[in-house]
């Protein structure tokens, strides 16, 4: 009876410690779930730009197909606008600056004598 007794408490103390055991190794698991890592917002595939520029002009500014006020107009940016440039060249020569800048978005290019920067701007390739 008495080795029963001791086999018992045994196997109590033991399904206790597996027990305790077993929910801490679950909640060890459950705090090492992986999460998703936060994304940056993306918008329709677009490339997101951290270099940019704004435009001081009060009348906005046109987009050009080329750095040169002889090409085609591709459209505009309203005064203040914050706008993405992916790069800087050298084109026609407004008001004394020579400066354009190539628009992030891929198409269209904008005078630097009408838009300020706002970070450093890589040299066109």
């Amino acid at each position: 009876m008495l080795a029963s007794l001791k086999t018992q408490v045994a196997l109590t103390v033991g399904s206790l410690a597996l027990g305790l055991l077993g929910a801490a190794t679950q909640a060890t698991a459950a705090d090492q779930t992986p999460t998703a890592a936060p994304t940056a917002p993306q918008t329709s595939g677009a490339t997101a730009y951290t270099k940019y520029g704004r435009v001081t002009a009060n009348t906005g500014v046109w987009i050009r197909s080329r750095p040169t006020t002889h090409s085609t107009v591709l459209g505009s940016f309203r005064s203040g606008a914050k706008i993405p440039l992916a790069c800087k060249a050298y084109g026609q020569k407004i008001d004394g600056v020579r400066i354009w800048y190539k628009l992030g978005h891929g198409s269209g290019w904008v005078t630097g004598r009408y838009v300020k920067n706002l970070n450093p701007i890589a040299w066109c390739r």
